[in-house]
């Protein structure tokens, strides 16, 4: 703790000096000033912890140097203590104590009754400044204590949230992996050789099994065309297309298929496709990605693989186990079958 400060007001130096020598037992720092404006002049930088005050002094005296005192906030409540050589009367009594004066002494005063109450008032100071610090280090352990409990439960906040965006994205996720699941099962389980196939690239993403068998797997992956020796694919007018010109990396670049025609040679067989093609926009987190369909002219109709199809995906009827055969036909439908003729088959045409 730094040491107390009085403050000494005299116009007199031997007065000043006698305050001194009085007052040096106690261990204060003392601070004096020969007027009134001096002795504020101190009080703008510096708190005390009593002022003691000569009543008569040139220009400003006493009593109006202590009410420029109490007007200012900081030393309003500083103890006033009145020095005067004037005989005791009631009216200078009485002003002193109306400006806010403790007390009031008649010079000569008796050295030990003026140590004794500035030592009182230099302990009340010391206790009062004492009250003053444990009241801020209270306050701040209590803001710590306060800013630490808002920090802990913002961390609670920010964790929950973290974990419920984790939950939701694993949600996401598993619902996209299960989207993805389904959509390969009906695909691979589709007669029609189907393609998903990555834009730009021509990288396929997704062949089922129809579209593997078709040709060696060469007209649904890129890659497949350097692997399969003798792979020959043609246009309408008997060319040979390069990969860039055939259906895959054709839709890739964003071309809209619609029935475009090739002829495929490869290993002794050969059969001819027409290629459909369309654009699936970004959905479920999956990118924009080209969906490639391949239909076999040369196989039986579209008609005939979508019923193959759904023979294939159509479960076993409760309490048939092991009962296998074909789609129920209605008798309406077998007689306008019946009654329709076949048409001719395109690669008979082209005979």
């Amino acid at each position: 703790m730094s040491p107390v400060s009085v403050l000494l007001v005299d116009d007199q130096p031997e007065g000043l000096l006698a305050l001194e020598a009085t007052l040096a037992p106690l261990g204060l720092q003392l601070v004096t000033a020969r007027s009134g404006r001096e002795a504020l002049r101190h009080l703008l930088s510096q708190d005390f912890a009593a002022i003691l005050l000569d009543v008569v002094m040139p220009g400003m005296d006493g009593f109006e140097t202590a009410s420029l005192i109490r007007e200012r906030e900081r030393s309003r409540h500083t103890p006033l203590l009145f020095l005067t050589a004037l005989s005791r009367g009631q009216l200078p009594e009485l002003r002193a104590y109306a400006v806010g004066a403790v007390d009031y002494l008649l010079k000569p005063y008796e050295p030990e009754i003026l140590r004794s109450k500035v030592s009182v008032f230099a302990d009340l100071y010391r206790k009062t400044e004492l009250v003053k610090r444990q009241a801020e280090v209270l306050r701040e352990t209590e803001r710590r204590e306060h800013e630490g409990e808002l920090a802990e439960a913002q961390r609670r906040v920010d964790a929950e949230r973290a974990r419920a965006r984790e939950e939701l994205l694993r949600r996401e996720m598993e619902t996209h992996r299960n989207q993805q699941r389904w959509l390969e099962a009906v695909l691979a389980a589709l007669p029609t050789p189907l393609a998903l196939v990555e834009p730009g690239t021509g990288h396929t993403l997704l062949a089922n099994r129809a579209a593997q068998g078709l040709a060696g797997g060469g007209l649904a992956y890129r890659e497949a065309q350097s692997l399969l020796e003798g792979l020959v694919v043609r246009g309408t007018e008997g060319q040979v297309l390069s990969t860039d010109e055939q259906p895959l990396m054709r839709a890739a670049r964003g071309e809209a298929l619609q029935g475009f025609h090739v002829d495929w040679e490869w290993g002794g067989q050969q059969g001819s496709v027409r290629a459909f093609s369309t654009w699936l926009p970004r959905m479920h987190g999956r990118p924009e990605t080209v969906l490639l369909a391949l239909l076999d002219v040369a196989a039986p109709s579209a008609t005939v693989q979508l019923v193959e199809g759904l023979r294939q995906l159509t479960p076993v009827h409760p309490g048939r186990e092991g009962v296998e055969g074909p789609l129920p036909v209605r008798q309406d439908e077998r007689a306008r079958d019946a009654s329709t003729p076949e048409p001719e088959h395109p690669v008979a045409r082209k005979g």
